[in-house]
């Protein structure tokens, strides 16, 4: 990525960061997926789309308190409504 122009670089990150949603879509993945992907939005100033990741993955983890609150702390880091 050093050798990429700026745009190069956002195009890359937004590629990845949208293979990263589909496979959690898809495939379903840990909780460390998700918190890398609601913060990946959060810093890529998408921070709608970071709540409803946020929101979907408290579903998908419901009754898992330390996954839960892993996932909190992502979305108070990054200023999303937990």
């Amino acid at each position: 990525a050093g050798g990429k122009t700026p745009a190069e670089r956002q195009a890359m990150i937004e590629g990845m960061v949208t293979q990263l949603s589909a496979r959690l879509a898809n495939e379903g993945g840990t909780v460390e997926d998700w918190n890398r992907l609601i913060r990946s939005l959060a810093v890529l100033e998408r921070l709608q789309d970071a709540q409803a990741i946020y929101d979907e993955a408290k579903a998908k983890f419901d009754g898992q308190p330390a996954e839960l609150s892993f996932l909190r702390l992502a979305a108070v880091e990054t200023g999303l409504n937990p």
